[in-house]
């Protein structure tokens, strides 16, 4: 094996080592950049579902339907009595038990409830606090035009007996002058700590005649969950964060070694049509003893030009140009194909030397008759 053949060889062994290893790397950042895209995809799940869970309000009581309504209050009694034929349903009865009013008892105008609220022991106030609604209706129709109050007791109901609403902290009570509009619903909104409560409603002006008819009914909204949930989803929305930019780079990565067509990878192309420009680059300069002596390359004396003397005036241009080729050690295509250049790239290449030739050999009409030429010899050489 000559040298010549050595050398393609390691070239060949070269280039198709390079393209296993690109594969490799390809492969390897191609697993990478769908593991960071799946991470993208759950860090953004668990922030919804945080933030759901953040969101998603706890409800106490029922202000849908008012069993009571329009009852009178014997009627009441009598249906309370089990053993009534116009007893209560026992969906009614189910309904009452869920509901949050002054409908349990003969004393009307006023409710308690026990609520507990989960939560961080330390209070700290719109971070650990939590968000909570009471929204009351009133059924009163007997002087409806007066006030109320609403207070959060600390403790259970039987704890709290003794204890004015005015006594509480702001935060933990509300009173309003303005009166109830009936059957119209009323939002309050409080923010208190975590722990146990006794909810209690009253009328500023309690109800002349108390007995077993509902005068208010109540809903109670917590958000218990908000000061749990909303900083996991925060924590999770700032690893979602990294882990988006994490997968861009991977993607970045994998396309500079997968698709090395893309405009910022110099390509094979390119590389050749630089080699291609640099090569006539050096064979255009020509030296200063060359430019001026043009008589090396043709003899300043006229020759006849007839078909005889053409074919020995060209044979040794076309010898010096078959010697040039073999001396600059070109390549068959087969050759170039073996050491991974592509058809279009093998094209480009001989339309470059096919360029370079004719410039390289190609004399102007002035050139010729400068070197003592007739027209009619130059024309029958143009015409050859």
């Amino acid at each position: 094996m000559d040298e010549g053949a050595f050398e393609k060889m390691a070239e060949q062994n070269l280039a198709r080592q390079k393209e296993i290893d690109r594969r490799e790397k390809s492969s390897e950042l191609k697993e990478l950049r769908n593991s960071n895209r799946i991470n993208v995809v759950l860090m953004l799940l668990l922030v919804v579902v945080f933030g759901a869970v953040a969101l998603w309000p706890v409800t106490y009581g029922n202000i849908s339907a008012n069993p009571h309504q329009d009852t009178a209050e014997t009627l009441i009694i009598e249906r309370s009595d089990p053993e009534n034929p116009k007893a209560w349903s026992v969906g009614d009865l189910e309904l009452m038990e869920s509901k949050i009013w002054d409908g349990k008892g003969a004393f009307s105008g006023s409710f308690q409830y026990d609520l507990n609220i989960p939560g961080l022991p330390i209070a700290i106030s719109g971070v650990t606090t939590i968000p909570v609604t009471v929204e009351v209706v009133s059924y009163r129709t007997d002087g409806g035009d007066t006030g109320f109050r609403i207070g959060f007791f600390e403790g259970n109901c039987l704890d709290s007996q003794g204890i004015a609403i005015a006594d509480l902290p702001d935060n933990l009570q509300y009173n309003s002058v303005e009166s109830m509009k009936i059957g119209e619903p009323v939002e309050v909104d409080f923010n208190v700590p975590a722990g146990r409560y006794c909810i209690v409603f009253e009328y500023l002006d309690p109800p002349v005649e108390q007995g077993f008819k509902s005068t208010i009914d109540a809903e109670i909204t917590s958000h218990f969950l908000q000061p749990l949930a909303a900083p996991i989803a925060g924590i999770f929305v700032l690893m979602s964060i990294f882990a988006l930019v994490g997968a861009h780079k991977s993607g970045k990565a994998w396309k500079k070694v997968a698709q090395p067509e893309r405009p910022d990878r110099k390509t094979v192309e390119d590389e050749v049509i630089e080699e291609v420009e640099e090569q006539r680059g050096g064979e255009g300069e020509v030296a200063p003893d060359e430019e001026q002596d043009p008589d090396a390359a043709f003899p300043p004396q006229a020759v006849d030009f007839d078909d005889t003397a053409a074919e020995t005036t060209l044979a040794p241009a076309e010898d010096v140009a078959a010697e040039s080729a073999s001396s600059e050690g070109e390549y068959s295509d087969d050759e170039l194909r073996a050491l991974g250049w592509t058809d279009q790239q093998i094209e480009w290449h001989r339309q470059a030397e096919n360029q370079q030739q004719q410039e390289s050999e190609e004399y102007t009409d002035e050139q010729l008759a400068g070197f003592g030429w007739t027209p009619e010899q130059i024309t029958a050489y143009r015409n050859q």
